[in-house]
């Protein structure tokens, strides 16, 4: 059973090893190794502590050192996250008080536990009369705060890139990252359940400390092998470019176009322009259209134009290029001369590039699904 951590352990190595050797790698890549070799580490010195248990303390020296090395994971993680989502990252010296947490919980071990002789080091293990130390109590607290925290950062840098990517293009695919909600979720869901154990464990003794160690950390390799499995699967993960960041880069850049906000035209008129337009040339057609293409055929700033769909017509410009989709898709379907067409077929025609991207699109405009809605008008 304990093999499983030496599982765990060359698992999270071999993905670090696939993003140091991906090509064209960026410091998302670089942070995301880290943190799967911070991973293996934290579980490797679980696997020494086991070890220690089962073989009379052969390694003293690595006596509770898996601990600190938990505070490490949320940072990490956190700062993984807002590298993906923000195109201008950059790593700042304010980022290294989020190790604050982890240096403490080492001077406190070092004090309390690494300077103590051999033998009385090995009690101190032996009879778990560590667990009675105010150190214990507080750092148990904090290894229990720290995900929920860092995952709720993470959850909001996610949020703050939905947006932005639904305010300049058309389609998702490709830039999506519910992925990453899947693995930040998971470590959640993971660090809560392990967590409450010892939690509850300073109230009764649910069991003795070795066990939930040894639990806790083999729970950590079976992340690490699901990671793995699910990363691989992922095309924007470890295998292939990264995602659609040049793209992302030049929306951004869009706010500092060489355009100016229309001085002779009142907001309602260039409404009554933009709908002529979107009507009469139909630019929705085109998959990749982008608010940047959008505003080009309209001479205006994509500045501007994103400040109009989402103030006068109260949508972000994913759900307004969409709308107009479905609508086509509507009309083309009920058209005698696509009878031939498949769904999908029309659905392309219209401008998405997917089924997935179709299916979300119709379900959330139309409230049912095009599978339902044809049954309907059928």
């Amino acid at each position: 059973m304990i093999n499983i951590l030496l599982i765990g352990v060359f698992e999270g190595l071999f993905l670090a090893m696939l993003l140091f050797t991906k090509k064209n790698k960026t410091i998302s890549d670089s942070i995301l190794s880290l943190f799967f070799i911070v991973f293996s580490l934290n579980i490797g010195l679980s696997y020494l502590d086991v070890y220690n248990r089962n073989h009379g303390y052969p390694y003293p020296a690595f006596i509770l050192t898996a601990a600190p090395f938990l505070l490490l994971h949320g940072p990490i993680l956190w700062l993984y996250i807002k590298s993906y989502t923000d195109q201008f990252f950059r790593l700042k010296p304010i980022y290294l008080l989020n190790l604050i947490p982890f240096a403490a919980m080492v001077l406190q071990h070092t004090f309390e536990i690494y300077i103590l002789p051999v033998n009385e080091k090995i009690e101190l293990v032996r009879t778990e009369s560590f667990k009675h130390f105010l150190s214990y109590t507080i750092f148990v607290v904090a290894i229990s705060i720290s995900p929920i925290i860092y995952f709720y950062f993470g959850l909001q840098a996610i949020h703050r890139y939905k947006l932005k990517i639904e305010g300049y293009f058309s389609q998702k695919e490709g830039i999506d990252l519910r992925w990453l909600k899947v693995i930040i979720g998971s470590w959640l869901i993971l660090y809560c359940i392990v967590n409450a154990f010892f939690i509850a464990d300073l109230f009764v003794d649910v069991a003795p400390f070795g066990i939930m160690q040894f639990v806790s950390f083999a729970a950590g390799a079976v992340y690490i092998i699901f990671i793995g499995f699910f990363g691989l699967k992922q095309e924007n993960i470890f295998l292939t470019q990264p995602i659609k960041l040049d793209l992302e880069k030049e929306a951004i850049s869009l706010l500092h176009d060489n355009y100016e906000k229309p001085v002779s035209a009142t907001e309602n008129e260039f409404v009554k322009q933009l709908l002529n337009h979107m009507r009469e040339q139909r630019p929705f057609l085109e998959q990749e259209i982008t608010i940047k293409k959008l505003s080009d055929q309209l001479n205006v700033s994509a500045e501007y134009l994103s400040e109009i769909i989402n103030t006068d017509l109260n949508k972000n410009f994913f759900d307004f290029i969409n709308h107009y989709r479905i609508e086509a898709f509507k009309a083309q379907f009920k058209n005698e001369k696509n009878k031939n067409l498949t769904i999908i077929g029309i659905a392309n025609d219209c401008g998405f590039n997917s089924k997935a991207a179709f299916y979300r699109a119709f379900n959330k405009n139309v409230g049912m699904s095009p599978t339902e809605y044809i049954q309907g008008i059928s």
